[in-house]
Order: structure tokens, then sequence, then C-alpha cells
């Protein structure tokens, strides 16, 4: 008790007065955690959430769901169970204030996944409403997770033009994302141009020099050698353009040797 500094410090405390059937005095020591802990605290927010839900007690439920905000710890777990416990309660509203201050706090990874939920949760006249705001959100913030709700929403145009020209950063760097994710699904679509996109990613990684680089070529000439063959029906066209490839590094023999199965 003398040396309550961390998080974990009170979680600690808290435990062994839970472990002793101390209820009062463990609900203390976590209220104390949550306002003064420093470092992790998410064992005290799920130890008190599930307190108070299963209490059924909305009043201390927010309380602490604003402490969350407060110190800016665990604050989007914290509203998602808010989200939870009114959506269970059956309050639409109170529940859709919850999910979308959720949003908020949904970081770089995610935001996939929050599309979705925002879209099976919410009420079609509130989901028009909300949708082209989140959607360019998600634009600004995570390019691979805009490119996967623009497959959701055959918006297959636009991923061919971000992965043939990948937008910059704020600091005006163009992002070097693995978009192979996004050209095997348009593929069929665009098979001209997705050849060309997995030729440029052959050829820099023929020009790394290794056999880890031409190993990586020898993937993406695969790919190239299944859209020709598979999709575009023109085996010719592949076989002459594997030889010009071959023909134009033929005095790399490690190169040679990691495409010989193609």
């Amino acid at each position: 008790m003398k040396k309550l500094h961390y998080g974990m410090d009170y979680w600690d405390l808290a435990a062994f007065y839970i472990e002793k059937g101390e209820m009062h005095k463990a609900l203390e020591t976590a209220e104390q955690g949550i306002l003064k802990g420093e470092g992790r605290l998410t064992e005290l927010f799920q130890y008190l959430s599930d307190h108070f839900v299963k209490k059924g007690d909305t009043v201390n439920l927010e309380r602490i769901v604003q402490t969350a905000l407060a110190r800016k710890h665990e604050e989007k777990p914290m509203l998602d169970r808010l989200f939870e416990y009114y959506r269970d309660q059956g309050n639409y509203e109170m529940a859709k204030g919850a999910l979308l201050k959720s949003f908020e706090f949904a970081g770089n990874k995610g935001y996939h996944a929050e599309y979705k939920r925002l879209k099976e949760f919410l009420k079609d006249p509130d989901w028009e409403q909300v949708e082209p705001k989140v959607f360019n959100e998600i634009k600004d913030k995570n390019v691979r997770d805009y490119l996967r709700i623009c497959l959701d929403k055959n918006m297959k145009k636009v991923v061919l033009d971000v992965i043939l020209s990948p937008p910059k950063n704020k600091w005006g760097f163009v992002l070097e994302n693995d978009f192979d994710e996004f050209a095997d699904k348009i593929k069929e679509e665009y098979p001209d141009k997705i050849i060309e996109y997995y030729l440029q990613k052959a050829y820099r990684n023929i020009k790394g020099g290794n056999r880890k680089t031409y190993s990586n070529a020898a993937v993406y000439l695969a790919k190239v050698k299944n859209i020709y063959t598979n999709i575009i029906k023109d085996e010719s066209k592949w076989k002459q353009r594997f030889s010009d490839l071959k023909s134009e590094f033929k005095n790399r023999p490690a190169f040679i040797d990691e495409v010989k199965h193609l």
C-alpha cells in the first residue's frame, strides 16, 4: 500500500482484496488506480466496467468512461464497452453516440473493421449522413483500409488509380505500400494494367541483385504468367515477354536459376 505508483501496483492490491473477498476495498483501490496510477491501467478499467455493467449502473459506467477520456488511457476499449452496454439495453441513440466517439480513437489500424461496424449498426438514415465523412477520414488516415472499403463499394477503378500512382504522405514522400493484395483482386477487370504493375515489382527486385530479391521477382513473374495464361489467354505473349526478360538479364545466372521453373 506504501508503493502505489503504477496502475499495476493498484491492480495487484485490488486483486489481493478480490481474493480475500473484500470487494468494497477492491473497488475503492481500482477507483484510486484509474485516477492516480501511471502506465498500464487496462485491468483496472476492465474490472470497474465489468462491475458496473453487471450492476446496470449507467451513471458510474459513464463516469469511468469519462475518466478514461480525461486521462487518455483505454479510451477506445471503454467507449466500445459503453457501446455494447447501451446496445444490449436497446438504447440506440446512446449506443450510436458511443460508437461514433469510439471511431475517433481507431488509430492507424482497424478502420475497415470500424467502417463495417458502423454500417451494420447504424440505421439507414444515420448511415447515409455519417458515411461520407467517415469514408473521407479513412482515406486520409489509412490508404490500405480505404482501398479495402473501395473494394467493398465496388470502386475498382479508384483502387487501380491508387495502386498505380500511390499517394504521398504529409512530407511529400510516396507511400511505398504493398498493394499486391488489391492488385490480385482487380486483375480480372484490368489485366493489362496489373501485368505492368507486377512487372515493375519484378524489375525492382531483379535489380536488387541477390538470391532473395531474385526469388521475390520470380513470385511476381509467376503472377504475370498467370494473368497471361488464365485471364488474357495469350500464353504466347507471356513466352515472348519472359524470353525478352531473360535475355535482358542473361548475365545474372542466379536470377536465371530462380526463374527456370517458369
